[in-house]
């Protein structure tokens, strides 16, 4: 898991320095995410919100590499039984890299992978996500990224998991 981690690290630091040389081939997105908890996770959480921050690098035509870092915080439920009891809420701190390819003008594929910071138990997770999205530019010339993923966090002690959409400005 360092070594995931490490290398989302080394990954961000040469597309900003890739982007100090030529801007053409850097971006860089802000956004809002919504998580809808799956399986056994949504028994014990509901709804979460967060935000993240991407950094995308041209690789080839068509091709992107990225580096996501982020905060998504997951609302505890009642714990059946007990009054005034709820499951602790779930904070996840993400930091993946991949790779972004267009399909088509606007319409992309892309996957990630890398490690997800846990605090309920205080774990380290490895993460994953495939994603579908578009990319779109408003009336006013202002970019704007829409993605639909499945996050995955897998441990020993098992797997969390939601469905999410993120809402991004590209700048």
């Amino acid at each position: 898991m360092k070594k995931l981690f490490l290398a989302a690290i080394t990954f961000t630091v040469i597309s900003l320095s890739a982007a100090a040389q030529d801007r053409s081939n850097f971006r860089f997105s802000v956004g809002a995410e919504l998580g809808i908890p799956t399986g056994g996770f949504s028994n014990s959480h509901s709804l979460g919100i967060g935000g993240t921050a991407q950094a995308e690098i041209s690789l080839q035509e068509n091709l992107m590499g990225t580096a996501t870092a982020g905060f998504l915080v997951f609302k505890g439920k009642s714990i059946p039984g007990m009054s005034n009891a709820n499951f602790p809420d779930q904070a996840i701190i993400p930091v993946r890299i991949g790779v972004k390819y267009f399909l088509t003008t606007g319409i992309y594929g892309a996957f990630q992978t890398g490690v997800g910071f846990l605090n309920n138990d205080g774990g380290t997770a490895f993460a994953y996500s495939p994603q579908i999205g578009y990319e779109f530019e408003s009336k006013n010339n202002k970019s704007f990224d829409v993605s639909l993923k499945y996050d995955g966090y897998a441990k020993s002690g098992g797997s969390i998991g939601y469905f999410g959409i993120r809402v991004a400005k590209v700048l």
